[in-house]
């Protein structure tokens, strides 16, 4: 299994991605709604991740992160997605959606 090719506290690369997730309000969780559809190649669409996180909070998008991993074989747990989330959401979520454009663009 492989790390994720994007740093965690990498956002500042690309600050218009940045930007929507920590300023936007929902910007973080859209982001990782639209990452986890596309991950699954649209098996999962951006409702059920987006409803998943709203109400569940940081259990809800480490359930999406788990995809995410799942999907290109990335280590990692979800106690330690859950620590990154309650930690800081807007860097997961720019870390997971750089990761998912990165892997699907190649």
């Amino acid at each position: 299994m492989a790390d994720f090719e994007e740093p965690l506290l990498g956002c500042l690369a690309d600050f218009c991605i940045c930007l929507v997730a920590f300023c936007v309000p929902c910007g973080a969780c859209c982001m990782q709604a639209q990452a986890v559809d596309r991950a699954t190649q649209g098996n999962e669409g951006v409702f059920m991740p987006l409803l998943c996180v709203c109400c569940l909070g940081c259990i809800g998008a480490a359930i999406n992160r788990g995809k995410i991993r799942e999907s290109f074989s990335i280590s990692g747990s979800f106690v330690n997605d859950c620590l990154i989330w309650s930690c800081c959401g807007p860097c997961a979520a720019t870390q997971e959606y750089r990761e998912v454009r990165t892997r699907t663009n190649k």
